[in-house]
């Protein structure tokens, strides 16, 4: 059970029994002396109508011999002298003088006078009432013991209903306790399941009362908010270790692909200044091998910065109107000074383009060298119907790697041995976006790929 409900049972006895001996010993009293006033009208009522009818009947002692019989009441005519004349219960031979008995004494005064004393010619405790009439003190009484019997029963039945009704009120109390309980126990175990992190509990709603009810939707509100916060936390989590991850391989890859250049140019140059006795040819070309690798580790730098302002929209184009041809020329002379003895077929008419001109050099570089990367075979690249395509007859891409392709830093799983640092077709996703078009990319496994973007927006555009 819990806490509350032991402290509200511990409350609720202490108060029943409480009120249970304040309603028996204040309820006996008051109806004890209800009852009594209730004789006292009884007995009023009958001398008053004794003294409407005593002095036309033709034998009073008889008469209240007869309402003693029938009534229990004790009839006694008292002279104005104090001596009585009549008497219901005994003989008067032998009965005192009566003119001081309190009730006689409160009738000279009053309408009626009363008393509770003890009759010792009769020997019982006795209610007495009087009245003072026109010949005689009519005085009436009724035995105590009568009147506390007839109270006592009245009192054992008043006593069985109020139990009764307190059993009743006992029984309705547990089963609201009940429901109580089984409120809180489901509210405990709401909050226990928050406590333990788990979200999918949810409490039906409460049988007791409106105030649980409003407190189980609360704690439903709440659990539902926290679990959305967990899957958002773990979806966040499961983020930061794919990013950890990708920055891990990309601070490898850029390790990588900065130590061979650095070396190069340590090499190279450590040997151009220690050994003065180089001939001038081959000092030439060392210093040859210097440049080409500070521009390779440049060119690196380029793309970095590149990707870092195309996200913070941090680059304005500068457009220009320029020979698509020309540019594909340029990008074509550049990547096979890295990528000696392939082939790349530029299949594209001499063609007038308004873009910005560096940032499609750009972006033809890393189109095409991606295709170079991935493939042994000629990289094609077309350009028809408003459309540049790049086509390669390499290894493929599956669906899954094509959704992810243009996300930064974003490498191929399987293909993390080629060390790319993953910007290049973040680069061009980026470049085509501020030229209002946009790549896409067919591949199948083991077969090749193709990278398209349309150009017919540039192709009627005027610088």
């Amino acid at each position: 059970m819990l806490k509350l409900n032991q402290i509200y049972f511990r409350k609720f006895f202490l108060l029943f029994f409480a009120t249970a001996i304040v309603v028996s010993v204040v309820g006996y009293y008051l109806f004890d002396k209800i009852e009594i006033n209730n004789y006292k009208l009884m007995l009023q009522n009958m001398i008053n109508q004794f003294d409407t009818t005593y002095k036309s009947l033709p034998n009073i002692d008889k008469a209240i011999k007869l309402i003693n019989k029938k009534t229990g009441v004790r009839v006694t005519l008292i002279a104005f002298d104090g001596g009585v004349k009549y008497e219901s219960n005994r003989e008067i031979k032998g009965m005192g003088n009566h003119i001081k008995r309190p009730e006689i004494i409160l009738s000279n005064r009053e309408n009626f006078g009363s008393s509770v004393r003890h009759s010792k010619s009769i020997d019982k405790d006795l209610l007495y009432v009087a009245k003072k009439t026109d010949n005689y003190y009519v005085r009436m009484a009724y035995p105590l013991k009568n009147i506390k019997e007839k109270f006592f029963r009245f009192w054992i039945y008043a006593i069985l209903i109020f139990l009764t009704a307190m059993i009743l009120a006992f029984w309705i109390t547990l089963k609201i306790n009940a429901k109580v309980s089984y409120d809180l126990q489901k509210i405990k175990e709401g909050l226990d399941s928050i406590i333990d992190k788990k979200y999918d509990t949810i409490f039906d709603g409460a049988k007791c009362c409106k105030e649980f009810d409003i407190i189980a939707k609360q704690i439903n509100r709440v659990s539902k908010r926290l679990e959305k916060r967990n899957r958002q936390k773990n979806k966040h989590t499961r983020k930061l270790k794919e990013l950890n991850k990708q920055q891990g391989d990309i601070i490898s890859a850029i390790s990588h692909e900065f130590k061979n250049p650095v070396a190069a140019i340590m090499g190279y140059a450590s040997t151009v200044l220690e050994d003065s006795d180089l001939s001038q040819n081959i000092r030439d070309k060392f210093l040859d091998k210097v440049i080409k690798n500070a521009q390779k580790i440049s060119y690196m730098i380029d793309r970095l910065s590149m990707a870092i302002k195309l996200e913070n929209d941090n680059f304005t184009p500068n457009i220009t109107s320029f020979d698509i041809l020309d540019t594909l020329n340029y990008a074509k002379d550049i990547l096979l000074q890295k990528y000696k003895n392939r082939e790349i077929k530029i299949d594209v008419l001499n063609t007038k383009i308004s873009a910005d001109e560096v940032m499609f050099e750009n972006l033809f570089i890393n189109l095409l060298e991606n295709a170079l990367k991935y493939s042994e075979d000629e990289v094609v690249i077309r350009l028809e119907d408003g459309t540049v395509k790049v086509m390669d007859k390499g290894v493929g891409i599956s669906e899954e790697d094509i959704e992810n392709l243009t996300k930064r830093f974003f490498r191929v799983e399987k293909l993390s041995w080629d060390n790319s640092i993953g910007v290049g077709l973040y680069i061009v996703k980026y470049i085509l976006k501020f030229h209002n078009t946009t790549l896409h990319v067919r591949s199948k496994l083991g077969v090749g790929s193709t990278f398209s973007f349309s150009v017919e927006n540039l192709l009627s555009a005027k610088p």
